[in-house]
């Protein structure tokens, strides 16, 4: 009778006991282990620490209830099930915290792929599906299900579930297709024939979702993506032409006009955050029209959401300098010849 109070104990006393080391292992020692690894110029070490963190509670608790398992014999006509119980959960956790820290680390080697490889949702997500897979063929081990009948079973429902999932798996593989094809990435600036534009945030499993310039969100199916004409304002580069209409009147000396417009062009170019630093503006005139004679003056912008401040800045500064030098830009003029009975 004193020996079940003993056990009764030990299991008290082991399984919090375990959960308390791993916890104050968790606030005292890794705080530690996170300064050091933020002072080194690697990133390896910090995703390493961090899935460390996330698994040292679970960890010591598991020891724990080794330690009760082994040193009691509380529940000794239940060894096998606790046994069974105790790995089933090491594998869980092992597994969880396995397919954290490779996510991380895929996130890492991503990032210093730069633009070779895109850094997706969709990516992170296979990995851990995958990861995960592994964790239950390995619980499935432990409790002795055959993993032959189970894939066959599992490849007969599959077909079901495909079929059932038809519009989701189209818009899986159509994101795979847009990431594999490298013509739309996160970070692109693209405009759909829906009319919709902005800047690419992520390609999901499911969606790919854009950020507008108004900042709001823009969700897209990837099948609907994939099938659309996508205008990719950031391939084959990132530099956009930027053409700015302009009409002077048919008075006006267009050599001097060229001239300024060519001037006022240099000093945004050379000004203006955003814009191409070596790029020689440029003019072309294109139109007689009703009232003035037009032409377009062609900046450069590095990026595509740039030229709105470029433009802006050259629409006050030609302005002025056409009326500081005469030069005259006409209202909408329209003679009407009234005929006589």
């Amino acid at each position: 009778m004193t020996q079940n109070y003993i056990d009764i104990l030990f299991w008290l006393v082991a399984l919090p006991a375990g959960w308390f080391i791993g916890k104050l292992i968790k606030v005292t020692v890794f705080p530690m282990l996170h300064r050091m690894a933020r002072s080194t110029e690697n990133d390896l070490d910090d995703a390493i620490i961090d899935a460390a963190a996330r698994v040292v509670v679970p960890l010591f608790w598991i020891i724990g209830v080794w330690v009760a398992y082994h040193n009691s014999e509380l529940f000794s006509d239940y060894n096998s099930q606790i046994r069974k119980g105790v790995e089933i959960f090491s594998i869980l956790v092992a597994t969880w915290s396995s397919a954290l820290l490779i996510s991380d680390l895929a996130k890492i080697y991503i990032f210093r792929m730069g633009k070779s490889m895109p850094n997706t949702s969709i990516f992170i997500n296979l990995i851990k599906i995958i990861v995960y897979s592994v964790g239950v063929v390995f619980v499935m081990h432990v409790l002795g299900i055959p993993i032959a009948p189970a894939l066959t079973a599992l490849g007969v429902s599959g077909l079901a579930v495909a079929l059932a999932l038809q519009d989701t798996l189209s818009n899986l593989f159509a994101g795979l297709q847009m990431l594999a094809s490298k013509k739309i990435k996160p970070g692109d600036y693209v405009k759909l024939d829906s009319g919709d534009e902005g800047v690419v945030r992520d390609i999901a499993w499911r969606n790919t979702t854009i950020t507008a310039l108004g900042n709001h969100l823009i969700i897209v199916p990837n099948s609907t993506m994939a099938g659309s004409i996508v205008k990719n304002y950031i391939l084959p580069d990132s530099q956009n032409s930027v053409l700015i209409p302009v009409g002077v009147s048919y008075d006006s000396d267009l050599k001097l006009v060229e001239e300024i417009a060519v001037e006022v062009g240099t000093k945004i170019q050379e000004s203006v955050e955003g814009a191409v630093r070596d790029h020689i503006p440029f003019v072309r005139f294109n139109e007689f029209a009703d009232s003035s004679i037009n032409f377009n003056i062609i900046l450069r912008s590095s990026d595509f959401t740039s030229q709105y401040k470029m433009k802006h800045e050259f629409v006050k500064a030609l302005h002025e300098r056409f009326n500081d030098e005469g030069i005259d830009i006409p209202y909408p003029i329209r003679t009407v010849h009234l005929k006589k009975e």
